[in-house]
């Protein structure tokens, strides 16, 4: 199965804070994207779960 894959727009800023904790950590993040999908999975995760409460 083929992944499609789509465009998002974050503030400059944002974009920057993100790149240096990418950069800064040692969390395994390879880029930018990788852990913006990783913060968006987990969010989605903690509203899905407050939904059964």
């Amino acid at each position: 199965m083929r992944v499609r894959y789509v465009n998002i727009s974050i503030t400059e800023d944002l974009a920057k804070k993100i790149d240096e904790y990418v950069k800064k950590t040692k969390q395994g993040y390879r880029s930018r994207a990788e852990f913006i999908s990783e913060a968006i999975r987990l969010r989605l995760g903690i509203i899905k779960s407050k939904k059964k409460s």
